[in-house]
């Protein structure tokens, strides 16, 4: 997949479709923001508050760890979301579903 922000149509191994209904995701971008806002926040204010760097300096540093972990980030919450929301079946392969 070149574009970061595709996904396969189904799942390669138990064919479970990767966007069950629309909107399907929207409670990924809650985990998202979430896991992405402490990944950030932490080493900002350790940075701010240990190191006695500049607050500018800290939010630069906040904007290039968001840059470079977006997608990422992205990606990582569609699939974390969808594992706590389907129910995984090991036989479905093997079944045919």
């Amino acid at each position: 997949m070149s574009d970061p922000l595709d996904m396969p149509e189904t799942c390669e191994v138990c064919h479970q479709k990767m966007l069950p209904e629309p909107g399907f995701y929207y409670g990924a971008m809650f985990i998202s923001y979430i896991l992405s806002g402490w990944f950030i926040l932490i080493p900002t204010l350790v940075l701010v508050l240990v190191y006695d760097w500049s607050l500018y300096a800290g939010m630069g540093v906040a904007l290039a760890i968001a840059a470079i972990t977006y997608f990422r980030f992205l990606r990582g919450s569609r699939a974390l979301w969808m594992h706590l929301m389907i129910t995984y079946d090991p036989e479905a392969a093997v079944k045919g579903a």
